[in-house]
């Protein structure tokens, strides 16, 4: 299975995530060959769409999306904590019936709001407590990738945000430097786009990308969409 994930991060408004989504379904909706084949990609599960909104706008976007097959939400991080009186924390319980994935550790969780290794091993039981499904990011090799873990997203800080993605032999060695188990997907995220992302996908080695910028526009997310079928 190939998984592409959009980060909103801290951005799309309610008005920006309307329009979107109108955008979004108005491509999905097109007559062509290529429209028919990710429909079916996106049927038969061998691609999934994650979208991860601010949490204020989890269910506005999966309404917004709940008439197309294969389009999964998430959340961007979950708390540390069990449900209690810890006032402005959103827990995995209070995201189950919204979202079936969150995205942990991400390196600007962990630069600007200093996350630990332990805050994330945390978040991560709290997500397999919940049944929610943790794509763990890692910086490097260095990073403890957790056994409960089935997703990992690959994304160097060089390449975050820069315009510039890291090269394809370079994520591959990364790869290989993980000895991941074969059972955990292997996702690369850094300034990818429609445009970048044919080499990683020929490889053969990477099951998906964790995409921030390009996400933020309908047709540059659609256009990803369609270069993994």
């Amino acid at each position: 299975m190939k998984y592409l994930v959009a980060n909103w991060k801290a951005q799309m408004t309610k008005n920006d995530i309307e329009h979107w989504t109108y955008e979004f379904s108005t491509l999905m909706h097109k007559d062509s060959e290529e429209n028919r084949t990710l429909k079916s990609a996106l049927e038969k599960n061998s691609l999934r769409i994650i979208i991860c909104p601010p949490f204020p706008h989890i269910m506005l976007t999966a309404k917004l999306l709940s008439d197309h097959t294969g389009i999964y939400m998430g959340a961007q991080t979950v708390s540390t904590k069990e449900p209690g009186k810890f006032t402005g924390e959103v827990t995995a319980a209070t995201l189950i019936e919204l979202c079936g994935y969150s995205i942990i550790g991400h390196s600007e969780r962990r630069s600007h709001f200093n996350e630990s290794e332990e805050d994330i091993h945390n978040q991560i039981q709290q997500c397999i407590k919940e049944k929610i499904t943790p794509i763990q990011c890692i910086r490097n090799e260095k990073d403890t990738i957790y056994p409960e873990v089935s997703i990992v997203a690959y994304e160097p800080t060089e390449a975050i945000g820069t315009g510039e993605n890291a090269d394809v032999d370079d994520v591959i060695s990364m790869k290989q430097q993980l000895s991941l188990p074969t059972n955990v997907s292997f996702l690369y995220g850094g300034s990818t786009d429609a445009s970048n992302i044919k080499g990683y996908l020929d490889a053969g080695e990477v099951d998906g990308f964790l995409v921030g910028t390009a996400s933020l526009k309908a047709e540059s997310f659609y256009a990803m969409a369609t270069k993994m079928i």
